[in-house]
């Protein structure tokens, strides 16, 4: 799972209910403040409930590190390609990490979406 933001939102609910294995679970978040961060509390009990991985990547993005390319999502979860991604947040950083699965080879069928567009 990767959220963005807010996007948070609708990933947290499926982060509690997914069916998944003990460890099966990985949830990157993605924001510009550590103040951003919300539902840390219950990400962090639910992670520990579940043996879950959460990494928070936290900093504005700039050119010179990008911690959404297709090298740093498989850093983060080696076994990416088996897995189906569960995407939410911005959607310029949708369409990002939509590109750097696909050059990791994931099929759209394991790309999952909400878009929160106004």
């Amino acid at each position: 799972m990767l959220a963005g933001g807010i996007g948070i939102t609708p990933l947290r609910a499926l982060f509690e209910a997914l069916p998944a294995k003990n460890g099966d679970l990985t949830l990157i978040y993605r924001v510009r403040e550590a103040r951003e961060i919300i539902f840390r509390d219950e990400i962090e009990t639910l992670a520990h409930a579940r043996g879950a991985k959460v990494h928070y990547i936290v900093g504005k993005r700039n050119g010179t590190s990008d911690q959404l390319d297709a090298a740093s999502l498989e850093r983060l979860v080696p076994d990416v390609r088996e897995r189906d991604v569960y995407l939410c947040g911005p959607v310029p950083m949708m369409q990002h990490v939509e590109r750097s699965l696909r050059r990791l080879g994931l099929p759209p069928r394991q790309i999952h979406t909400e878009r929160f567009a106004y």
